[in-house]
């Protein structure tokens, strides 16, 4: 079975489904053979079709309504740049669309016939699916602009400033956490039965309804779903046309921000089974950060205790989302996984959820969980995709170079691997595929040089994973809000400069948090201070005035200085002239006058900003 292009019907906006009846086993009759053209109708017709049980709403939640402010925005008339920016986003080698057009005509001709767009006359129903890609992709560009008002810290889809690499370091950093302190903890892999299909549009007008979104949009978004019909093509004749009246269509630019808003409801109810503590989750250290569940668009996974209520609970809550969300859970795609517990209390827990008992370590979102980055092994999966990528490639740069940096954007990787991957690289460049091994022409190090300076800028494997690594060393000050950060915080504590984490290792290899912090020394050389209130740059240990610290321009100083960690704010004052409370602990001698000298007198140029923060750049 496979799916095709859309089509459209009667100016509804439709999606045909080609089935090849060849791939479907026979279905004998006593006088021969039969088409199953019914049966596969329908199958849709059931796949498409809502429900015809009563609606259901929820009361009693945090529903983390978004303003009034930004529902008037989603609201406001498009402007001729974001039709733009959503057309030039669009893939435009995709299969053309019932018209006869790909995306690549109005990209070349957006000139011509944007005057001829009239967006004020926006009617989904009347659009042809070019048309309605575009209108979704403007939409979706409203939407996201609210998402971080509704959506919990807990979805990391969609929502501005979260990446899909901060779940994957908050669960193998509470895991890890777990299986160091010996106590017991089971983990959930759930996965939702055709989510994308299942989704009830009664529930989604509700939750936007309760989440603060304005009756216009909930129209435009009921008219985004109604308008979609289904066609069955067998073996090239059309049979029927299923209307749909639930589910979310792949490829529309509005189904994941729609399915996330609903999925959202699930982290809400979680919440509010926590406060009342029938679900305990991961506590993580000091400052006892918990975390139930982290998701990730429809990829959904679960902390929990060991206690046979929590099980229950979670059960329950599970079984009511689906019934009220039409989201259930797909029992053959969900697994549980014991941390510190004998076999036969996970097989209890396995009886009791129904659900596959799996050992470590696991996939999440695409990387290990549970694994250890420093055995060579756990880096397989990396080598064995590039091996199977060298039959026809014939760009080193996007394909073997590049494969690699999801892994490498979590964990540091062994001095081993890149040396794999390096002569795999070599390898192809020199010999091809098959071809035998040949001379090296040119040494590996001189490929590696950036094309400027002769080479064909390939790249240190190594040099890579640094600098990916380094970037959440980068991100760390900025998002003080995120989830991620919290649970960091919570592990490790604050470092003294106020801006890192504490660089207080634990000795497991399993945390990707241990190989970041490793790279902390050397990043630090590439990274600057810019003074605003002056509250948290360190006076004389961080870098913000000439090309050092002034720790090591004014070394005599500094052995005088009480406490080498004032910031700014508390030496100069925050108006000027300065108020220069160096706090010395004893009188100078002539050159450490001479030293103070030199240093306040370009300072008195600097200008605070009490109203700006500081940054690290």
């Amino acid at each position: 079975m496979k799916f095709g292009q859309p089509r459209g019907k009667g100016g509804e906006v439709g999606v045909l489904v080609s089935i090849d009846l060849s791939m479907i086993g026979s279905w004998k009759k006593w006088k021969g053979f039969i088409m199953p053209k019914k049966e596969i109708l329908r199958y849709f017709e059931k796949l498409y079709a809502s429900p015809s049980e009563e609606s259901w709403r929820v009361e009693g939640l945090d529903w983390s309504p978004i303003s009034g402010e930004s529902a008037s925005r989603l609201e406001s008339p498009f402007t001729q740049e974001e039709i733009s920016k959503a057309i030039f986003q669009l893939d435009r080698d995709k299969a053309p669309r019932p018209d006869g057009f790909t995306i690549a005509v109005f990209q070349d001709c957006r000139d011509v016939i944007k005057e001829d767009l009239k967006i004020s006359d926006y009617r989904p129903i009347s659009l042809i699916t070019s048309l309605y890609k575009i209108i979704a992709k403007v939409l979706t560009g409203h939407l996201r602009g609210v998402f971080h008002e509704t959506i919990h810290s807990t979805q990391g889809a969609f929502v501005q400033g979260r990446q899909i690499l901060d779940a994957v370091l908050i669960a193998n950093e509470i895991v890890d956490v777990k299986r160091q302190s010996g106590k017991k903890g089971v983990v959930f892999k759930i996965d939702f039965e055709k989510a994308y299909d299942h989704v009830s549009w009664d529930f989604l007008d509700h939750v936007l309804e309760k989440k603060g979104f304005s009756p216009k949009w909930r129209k435009w978004m009921r008219g985004c779903l109604s308008s979609v019909s289904f066609g069955v093509l067998m073996n090239g004749n059309a049979k029927g046309w299923v209307k749909a009246s639930r589910g979310l269509r792949q490829g529309d630019p509005l189904s994941p921000f729609l399915f996330t808003l609903v999925a959202d409801v699930l982290s809400k109810m979680l919440l509010r089974v926590e406060e009342r503590n029938a679900l305990e989750g991961f506590r993580v250290s000091r400052n006892k950060t918990r975390v139930s569940h982290l998701q990730f668009a429809n990829d959904t996974i679960f902390f929990s205790s060991t206690r046979e209520e929590d099980m229950l609970t979670l059960k329950s809550v599970l079984l009511v989302f689906g019934h009220i969300s039409g989201l259930k859970v797909n029992l053959d795609k969900s697994n549980i996984y014991g941390i510190n517990l004998e076999q036969n209390h996970l097989s209890r827990l396995v009886e009791l959820l129904d659900y596959k008992a799996s050992g470590w370590p696991i996939l999440y979102l695409g990387l290990p969980l549970g694994g250890n980055p420093k055995a060579c092994g756990f880096w397989d999966p990396v080598i064995e995709r590039i091996s199977r990528r060298l039959d026809g490639i014939t760009l080193i740069q996007s394909c073997l170079t590049h494969m690699p940096c999801y892994f490498l954007s979590l964990f540091k990787i062994p001095a081993l691997v890149p040396a794999k991957i390096e002569r795999l690289q070599r390898d192809f460049l020199w010999s091809g595929v098959g071809e035998g091994k040949r001379d090296h022409l040119v040494s590996w190090d001189v490929v590696c040089n950036p094309k400027a300076k002769g080479g064909l800028g390939f790249g240190k494997i190594s040099i890579r994973n640094f600098t990916l690594l380094g970037k959440w060393l980068w991100r760390y000050p900025r998002e003080d809000s995120a989830l991620w950060h919290q649970v960091i915080l919570s592990i490790y504590g604050s470092h003294s400069n106020g801006w890192d984490a504490n660089t207080i290792i634990r000795w497991s290899h399993r945390c990707p948090w241990k190989a970041i912090t490793q790279v902390s020394q050397e990043f630090s050389k590439f990274t600057r201070f810019v003074v605003g209130d002056g509250e948290r740059i360190r006076f004389w240990e961080d870098l913000w005035w000439g090309d050092q610290p002034l720790v090591v321009q004014y070394p005599r100083l500094l052995r005088v200085v009480m406490d080498k960690n004032t910031p700014i704010s508390s030496i100069l004052g925050s108006t000027r002239p300065f108020s220069w409370n160096f706090n010395f602990r004893r009188n100078f001698f002539d050159s450490e006058i001479e030293d103070l000298e030199g240093l306040m007198r370009p300072l008195d140029r600097l200008h605070l900003s009490p109203s700006v923060p500081d940054m690290r750049s």
